[in-house]
């Protein structure tokens, strides 16, 4: 049986369960609008089954409270235009346009429900303009009308999330910080359990790669994905937290360390395997089987770089593979910790042991109590997810990742669509004109915070045609025989019913909740609504041609593609490196790395984005016969791979910095600002596919005054110099991956 004939004839509990609450706020919402009698009950009804799509207890109240407050302020709005341009329709309708401009950049530049607040002020100002415009005196009735119904269908919402089976965020968090922490560890068990003898195997294989490689390869990708998956759901969500208890804040305090310390985890992690297994990242072939030259001769020089490596410190490194594969299964948290501090202490020892250590082994090992020292903190911040009374923490809140640009796009777009379908409305005087203003106006909000909403609003469309059929035989046959209440709702949630049940399976989700929407609009219950097969069917055209024209604006004014998004990321990032050479030691790391932390979750959805699309072709390559070999390359994640090279890049300069203290000579300070501004320039050549050029020559000079003026010690310098040794490979092998991607 099909997935989608699965959710409606064999429903998951928690499906029965999901449909149940939404048809249950929605119904107790519509009569508490008839009780109270409310011109349009029907806005009731949208504003509950809109506060159901995600239905957790402190989502819900969060989303109700965004949503109030946006139709506040909106109203608010409404009434300066009205009050200016009353008498003018086409000046108050520009100012209507501008206000949606305003509304709708800010939503793309905010995050959570706070983006759903933005669209509700731009949709709450355009509802009471347009419907006031031909009969002014109305207007504070109307104002305050759509206010009530919109705040009464919230708190119906809320009341019906936190009695009928409620589902608790901290729940959510606890489960999706498991899945970041499990995917973690399996994937630095696979990196460290990968034997080096196995990366100079591949240098040697002028055949292509072996499948037992491929897979060891498809395996860490996939960890390293369900991992920054958890991440970012983890931040997206843990706000709604803080509705749920005074332990909400300690909570959202857990899910920031736990994504900080996992991306400076996944940086350290990829530089460190990037340096033991650099066929890992940058395929020693081509795709018609010619050996690429330059990628060759990467792979000697850092095989070569690898040769150093101890056998101690092999050993060590398999020890850490099976270590994290044992933790990954559930191992108890009290003895991952206690092995993860013997593990640390046995890196101590060893570097001070080995007296012939190279620096570059010195580096190794010393990242390697990194890695450690971040798994210790991303088990204590699980704990503070699960338990945070236990624990007293204090983590400031990343920084988010603001594309003015795109915001700028996304709001010209949206006057664009409103613009056009004013002027319809202007031309025609149609009075169900307003409907395909508020389609377009509501679906080109919400869309600002998906990465590509084109292939979503064709499944929005289909929504509305079944939809229609539905209306016509519930909404006016059999609900024109309803004579009470009761059987009123019964008959008007059975659509509403079947729609929940298929919102729960993803690929049905663009299709079932557009359907309970347009029910609900098409059908528009209230105290004196007739049953008139030509008025749904003149509705039902108008939400229609909202939503084409919506289409035809996303197709001429189109989202920008992971391109625009790449150089925005590493314009930014570039950015931030040479900024640290002016900020203050104190608090280096946690402004680099909340910065950071945002950048790499969007790399992360694009990276998912990408790699769809290349399994969508490869199946289609398979399909055309080529080889096994060219079917199954893959180039690795070259968007993501680039913001953890950033992210190592500013954590090694947070710590020379932390190392040469305050009180830094000129000369060394002189040469650290070059080195820091070489890295940068370097980092963003390397984006563009282009070796780095300066930062070998800039790394040299300052080991040299730093040697004359003697602010380091000699460990020290040693690491400085394997620091700066791994990477100027990091960088090259970076520019290689972005000449084949």
């Amino acid at each position: 049986m099909s997935p989608a004939l699965a959710a409606f004839l064999r429903p998951s509990p928690f499906a029965l369960k999901f449909a149940t609450k939404g048809v249950l706020a929605m119904a107790l919402a519509l009569y508490a609008a008839f009780f109270f009698d409310l011109d349009r009950p029907y806005w009731a009804l949208i504003s509950a089954a809109f506060l159901q799509t995600r239905p957790m207890s402190g989502m819900v109240v969060e989303k109700g409270i965004c949503q109030v407050t946006g139709t506040f302020v909106g109203t608010c709005v409404a009434v300066v235009i009205m009050g200016c341009f009353a008498q003018v329709p086409e000046l108050a309708l520009g100012s209507v346009t501008l206000w949606i401009g305003l509304c709708i950049y800010g939503a793309s530049l905010t995050h959570n429900n706070l983006s759903y607040g933005c669209v509700m002020a731009a949709v709450a100002c355009m509802i009471i303009v347009v419907l006031t415009s031909s009969a002014p005196d109305d207007f504070f009735s109307v104002a305050l009308a759509r206010l009530s119904e919109l705040s009464l269908g919230a708190l119906c919402a809320v009341v019906v999330s936190a009695l009928v089976w409620p589902i608790r965020v901290r729940d959510h968090l606890g489960q999706l910080s498991d899945t970041a922490v499990n995917a973690t560890f399996r994937y630095m068990a696979l990196a460290f359990s990968m034997p080096l003898e196995a990366g100079r195997a591949v240098n040697r294989d002028t055949d292509g790669q072996s499948q037992g490689q491929q897979r060891e390869r498809m395996a860490m990708l996939e960890q390293m994905m369900t991992g920054l998956d958890a991440l970012n759901n983890l931040e997206i969500d843990a706000h709604s937290a803080r509705y749920e208890g005074p332990q909400g804040k300690g909570r959202i305090r857990g899910v920031h360390l736990l994504t900080r310390r996992s991306m400076r985890l996944y940086a350290t992690l990829k530089a460190l395997h990037q340096l033991r297994h650099p066929e890992f990242f940058v395929p020693s072939q081509s795709d018609d089987g010619e050996a690429m030259a330059p990628t060759g001769e990467l792979n000697q020089t850092q095989g070569q770089e690898a040769e150093r490596f101890s056998q101690p410190t092999q050993d060590l490194m398999q020890r850490l593979g099976a270590a994290f594969q044992s933790m990954a299964d559930n191992q108890g948290t009290a003895q991952a910790r206690k092995t993860l501090k013997e593990l640390r202490g046995e890196c101590l020892r060893l570097s001070r042991g080995q007296r012939s250590i190279t620096a570059l082994e010195a580096r190794l090992l010393f990242s390697l109590r990194e890695v450690l020292g971040h798994a210790l903190v991303i088990l204590q911040a699980r704990e503070v997810i699960n338990h945070p009374g236990r624990h007293q923490l204090r983590q400031p809140s990343m920084s988010w990742h603001r594309d003015h640009g795109r915001a700028a796009i996304d709001a010209l777009r949206a006057m664009a669509i409103f613009s056009a379908t004013a002027i319809f409305w202007l031309a025609t005087a149609w009075d169900n004109g307003a409907v395909a203003m508020l389609l377009g106006t509501l679906f080109s909000g919400i869309f600002v915070s998906r990465g590509d909403p084109a292939p979503i609003i064709p499944m929005v469309l289909k929504g509305l045609l079944l939809a229609v059929p539905s209306v016509l035989l519930f909404g006016n046959v059999m609900l024109s025989h309803a004579q009470h209440f009761v059987p009123f709702v019964i008959i008007f949630s059975v659509p509403l019913f079947i729609g929940l049940l298929g919102a729960v399976v993803p690929a049905l989700a663009g299709i079932a909740l557009p359907f309970v929407v347009f029910n609900i609009l098409l059908v528009m219950p209230d105290n004196g609504m007739t049953f008139d097969v030509a008025y749904t069917l003149n509705r039902s055209l108008a939400a229609g041609i909202g939503l084409i024209v919506t289409i035809i604006g996303f197709r001429l004014i189109p989202v920008p593609g992971a391109g625009w998004d790449k150089r925005q990321l590493i314009r930014a990032t570039a950015s931030d490196i040479r900024e640290l050479a002016e900020r203050s030691t104190e608090r280096l790391d946690s402004w680099f790395g909340g910065r950071m932390g945002d950048r790499l979750l969007r790399l992360a959805r694009h990276e998912q984005t990408r790699s769809r699309e290349q399994e969508a072709r490869r199946s289609g390559e398979n399909a055309s016969g080529l080889p096994d070999e060219v079917q199954q390359q893959v180039v690795g994640m070259p968007l993501l791979t680039l913001g953890l090279t950033g992210m190592d890049i500013g954590r090694g300069i947070g710590f020379v910095r932390r190392e040469l203290g305050n009180d830094v000579p000129r000369p060394v300070l002189h040469a650290l600002r070059e080195l820091i501004h070489a890295l940068a320039d370097d980092y963003q050549r390397c984006a563009r596919g282009e070796s780095p050029t300066r930062m070998r020559a800039a790394g040299d000079r300052l080991c040299e005054v730093i040697e004359q003026h003697r602010t380091m010690s000699r460990h020290k310098q040693a690491l400085l110099a394997g620091w700066l040794t791994r990477v100027q490979l990091t960088l090259q092998s970076d520019a290689l991956r972005q000449q084949r991607s």
